[in-house]
């Protein structure tokens, strides 16, 4: 099966390192760090977007003092800066491979001069292999002559790289059918669940977004218009014995992306709407069914009458969505916040992820595929269109 991807990349500047002060360094020695630093850690300045034509960025390099030589640095991809960055931001960056990125070369402070800027040139020309995936570019100044050293911490940077996927997505009227049947999953002690998703209407109750036999999220509450809350838009988690709506109650826009997410950390259920965690509650573990998955189904996709799982409660509504995910381990919100939009299929604890895309539907199967290789594809029988040119970056999509 061919897989087509367009792609570009946004480019969030992060300050990994904090800005130059006297612990760096002895007093009275000149060192070299990059100017962009803060003095906090995290993002620091804007957003780039791009095609695949590439872009360029700048970092200044600066001594604390001119010198009566001429000093000479270097930039170098740094694994072990990425990995730190990651920790700390509860990020899950890769690091873009070396041959898509153009350093600069080397960057050269005259005597009696304080700073040079380098541009450092990405390639914006991705593989289909890397779309989609957080890539992270993690950068450490590094002397190369002259007798001006570096400072340990401000002297690292990274470049945070987020592909935006531009695709085909498979547009449902009414209930989808997709289902992963002997999915088999076992999460007792944590587990994650989230999707990103436009509706074209809350005009019925019961509505099943995701449900895994114990665990069921559904568009319920309010039984009528509250407010500025319309009817049903409120999507709440239920279990065994047990409900989450979130509180206050708040409810889902219509013909918009947005995103969910439900947390489970062995005793208690976190709901997220759009990033933000918006009501939470302790259960007993019997109300997750002991965090077994024996299938799992999206948007419509299971079968039976009762909370949703019927086509006849879906009728009369438009359905996109992608990035579906079931994961083994109790993401944090920052993890949730940073990865509406894409993360890697390779990433620790993820059991299920599809996007419903035309670069993963197999036409003779009428599934789309597991991105984690775990073998666990969403099939469904049910018609659909596609809506084309779809990005990852839109607020809303019009409707085929």
């Amino acid at each position: 099966m061919r897989k087509i991807f367009k792609t570009g990349i946004c480019i969030a500047i992060a300050a990994f390192a904090c800005s130059c002060n006297d612990a760096e360094y002895p007093v009275g020695e000149v060192r070299a760090f990059f100017n962009e630093s803060t003095t906090d850690p995290g993002v620091n300045g804007g957003v780039v977007s791009l095609g695949t034509e590439g872009v360029d960025v700048q970092l200044t390099v600066t001594m604390t003092d001119k010198v009566d030589e001429e000093s000479v640095f270097k930039l170098v991809m740094d694994q072990s800066v990425l990995d730190v960055y990651n920790t700390e931001q509860s990020a899950g960056y890769v690091m873009i491979p070396a041959e898509y990125c153009d350093l600069g070369g080397n960057i050269v402070i005259p005597a009696g001069e304080y700073s040079s800027v380098v541009t450092i040139s990405v390639d914006g020309n991705l593989p289909a292999d890397l779309t989609g995936i957080p890539l992270g570019l993690p950068l450490r100044l590094e002397k190369v002559s002259g007798n001006v050293d570096v400072t340990p911490t401000s002297s690292q940077y990274v470049y945070a790289l987020q592909t935006v996927l531009v695709n085909d997505l498979a547009q449902f009227n009414g209930a989808t059918g997709l289902h992963a049947e002997n999915f088999n999953g076992s999460y007792p002690n944590a587990f994650t669940i989230e999707t990103r998703f436009q509706v074209s209407n809350t005009g019925n109750r019961n509505r099943d977004v995701f449900s895994s036999g114990s665990v069921l999220m559904r568009f319920e509450d309010p039984q009528s218009q509250t407010g500025e809350v319309a009817a049903h838009s409120a999507v709440q988690f239920q279990g065994n014995g047990g409900y989450l709506n979130p509180n206050p109650l708040t409810g889902f826009a219509t013909n918009v992306w947005q995103h969910l997410a439900v947390t489970w950390d062995g005793s208690t259920i976190r709901l997220y709407y759009n990033g933000s965690e918006v009501a939470n509650n302790q259960f007993a573990s019997s109300v997750v069914g002991e965090g077994n998955f024996p299938t799992v189904s999206w948007m419509g996709g299971g079968a039976g009458g009762d909370h949703g799982l019927d086509t006849s409660w879906w009728r009369g509504c438009n359905i996109l969505f992608t990035e579906a995910r079931v994961w083994s381990v109790c993401r944090t919100a920052t993890q949730i916040a940073n990865n509406i939009n894409s993360v890697s299929p390779d990433s620790e604890g993820l059991e299920g992820y599809w996007r419903i895309s035309k670069a993963t539907y197999d036409e003779e199967t009428g599934s789309f595929e597991d991105l984690t290789g775990k073998g666990h594809p969403l099939v469904t029988d049910v018609d659909f269109v596609w809506n084309e040119g779809v990005s990852s970056e839109d607020t809303a999509t019009e409707w085929k």
